[in-house]
């Protein structure tokens, strides 16, 4: 399994974390980390979208662009599956992932970085991409 080299960013507690479980459950559990973003990809992608991404977001990026975390407990995008101006979603709407369940997505809002999720117009905020990454560790610490 290949896991990308750590950053030393504002996630770096929760990416070893994640790393740590990937590597006890992958006997178990597909994890799957992609190759990371390079800075000058972010830039194009937020140039090109007019979008500027949240730094925390953007932090994970620098770590995957592109996950799958615990085989169906989340699925966090890279650039090129970012969705935004979809149109059965609020304008402000970019989401860039997936919860289990059927239908919880991760957006995060274009005015202002807001992340949260929204499971059929249940909203929950979070301070950060980095707090979403906690709750998701802790779901799957309870799952084995």
């Amino acid at each position: 399994m290949y896991i990308p080299e750590i950053p030393n960013n504002s996630l770096k507690k929760e990416i070893e974390e994640l790393a740590e479980l990937a590597i006890a459950l992958q006997e178990k559990r597909r994890f799957k980390f992609n190759m990371p973003a390079t800075d000058t990809e972010i830039a194009e992608w937020e140039k090109n979208s007019k979008i500027t991404l949240p730094t925390s977001y953007a932090d994970w990026l620098m770590f995957s662009n592109g996950s799958i975390l615990r085989g169906n407990v989340a699925e966090i995008y890279g650039l090129d599956r970012i969705e935004y101006d979809i149109e059965y979603l609020p304008d402000d709407y970019v989401v860039i992932g997936r919860l289990t369940g059927d239908g919880e997505i991760i957006c995060f809002s274009k005015n202002g970085g807001t992340i949260f999720t929204d499971d059929h117009e249940d909203i929950t905020v979070y301070n950060d991409f980095g707090e979403l990454l906690e709750i998701i560790i802790e779901d799957i610490n309870g799952m084995w």
